[in-house]
């Protein structure tokens, strides 16, 4: 026995971490960023707003770091902000007049690298200015769809149904910045007031909660960053996001500034795990290098398999990776989801259900014709699986546009030895030539944006 190794370790915080990744790994994590993770001037957005109403009303900067200290400060009360408008409509119009303070790439690299993670694909901000929306649409683009809950119940959005999460989504959970009182969740009673909304029974009649996004809510691990309510503030904000599955497994995670023993104690009763962190830089390269070993651990290679669904699946012949990257690179610079198995790797029945899977929920296929397929015409190869799966998911879509062929010039769809199911053959292609492959590749991509935004407009 004397060489018998024996150590002691917090296996519990361990076993939580590894929940965490993989939950992110599957498509089971909801980030929740809150007002702490957001910046302005290096500052937090809010304290910078703070500052600059504090400022205005010649209080000086530094003196209050939430909304309801401020508006309850005498020299506010008489301020003209106080008299002549009111702090709703002050704020929306501090951040619709000053749209570059709320675009700073500098200020929130760390934001930006957060949210590039490739799984969180569905946002939640708790914050109300243009912020984390300014870091998502630099990494999304136009496809960018924002939704908001405004505890109104003509105006609240909500997801179309239990699977509309195709396209990356930012959602305001406590309101977006308007001209409008108790719009947005500025104060301490707006919180509970809007908290005490979420927790009313799910009415899609009225839409008084948008019941698909709480039943999200309720059944993902929800990962919230940068949340500095104080702690019985928070519990009521926690209690009504987890809603009837608060204390349920797979609740999630929060990362704290400071060791706050009765929150932890609260949320570790309803499985949930409090991670003290005063370093959020050393927080996220953990997140991301924990997915890393998780995926690497777990044989999971290659770009994402959507869990809910992609623009583009690209199929194609390893004999023609170097086309098929271009295409990737030139796709996803447009602002496209585009998933392919650029590392080749099928590792049996599990994978390719997986693959089956990505092509049911993508909304385009593109498979890449070449004089390669020819050359392979007697050979087995993974591409033909995924011809099989693109036909059956066309028979079941009826006429919606699905397949998009990108062939070589000179290449014949009818060719015997290519053996190209008709059902691919029946649908617009587009052609190219190696010599202009970006902008022939650029050509596609610009169609299937405009497809993919009349889908949009038509529903």
């Amino acid at each position: 026995m004397e060489d018998f190794v024996f150590k002691t370790r917090n296996n519990l915080e361990e076993r939580q971490w590894e929940i965490l990744f993989e939950q992110i790994v599957r498509g089971n994590v909801i980030p929740v960023i809150g007002p702490d993770f957001v910046h302005v001037n290096n500052k937090t957005s809010m304290q910078f707003l703070i500052d600059v109403i504090s400022q205005y009303c010649q209080i000086g900067e530094g003196q209050f770091s939430s909304y309801s200290q401020l508006i309850n400060d005498s020299r506010f009360k008489i301020s003209e902000i106080n008299k002549y408008s009111d702090i709703y409509s002050s704020l929306a119009d501090l951040i619709n007049d000053n749209p570059k303070y709320f675009a700073q790439e500098e200020s929130n690299s760390l934001l930006f690298k957060f949210l590039k993670i490739p799984y969180f694909t569905f946002v939640i901000t708790t914050t109300f200015d243009s912020v984390v929306e300014n870091v998502m649409r630099k990494i999304h683009g136009d496809r960018l769809r924002v939704m908001c809950f405004r505890n109104d119940a003509s105006r609240n959005d909500d997801l179309m149904n239990g699977e509309d999460m195709r396209h990356p989504t930012l959602f305001y959970m406590f309101g977006k910045a308007e001209r409008k009182e108790h719009s947005f969740v500025v104060t301490d009673e707006d919180l509970l007031q809007f908290s005490q909304s979420w927790l009313r029974p799910n009415d899609s009649g009225c839409k008084a909660k948008p019941s698909m996004i709480s039943n999200l809510l309720a059944n993902r691990y929800l990962l919230v960053v940068g949340q500095d309510y104080q702690d019985w503030l928070f519990r009521f904000f926690w209690y009504a996001m987890k809603n009837e599955n608060f204390g349920k497994k797979m609740s999630g995670m929060l990362t704290l500034k400071q060791d706050d023993r009765t929150l932890i104690d609260f949320l570790s009763r309803g499985n949930a795990f409090a991670r003290i962190e005063t370093d959020q830089g050393k927080f996220v390269d953990k997140v991301i290098d924990g997915i890393k070993t998780y995926e690497r651990n777990n044989n999971i290679t290659g770009d994402v398999i959507p869990q809910e669904g992609t623009d583009v699946f690209i199929s194609y012949s390893r004999g023609d990776n170097a086309i098929a990257d271009t295409i990737y690179d030139v796709l996803r610079s447009k602002g496209l989801n585009v998933w392919y198995d650029h590392e080749s790797l099928h590792k049996g029945q599990d994978f390719m259900k997986q693959i089956e899977n990505a092509i049911k929920n993508s909304t385009f296929f593109v498979p890449v014709f070449t004089s390669t397929i020819l050359a392979q015409a007697y050979e087995e190869h993974p591409y033909r699986q995924e011809w099989r799966f693109a036909v059956n998911h066309i028979m079941n879509i009826g006429g919606i546009p699905y397949c998009f062929p990108f062939f070589e010039e000179g290449f014949n769809m009818d060719d015997l030895r290519a053996d190209i199911p008709n059902d691919l053959k029946r649908h617009d292609a587009f052609s190219f030539n190696r010599d202009s492959l970006i902008r022939d590749a650029e050509k596609m991509a610009n169609y299937l944006l405009k497809e993919l935004e009349n889908r949009k407009l038509h529903g």
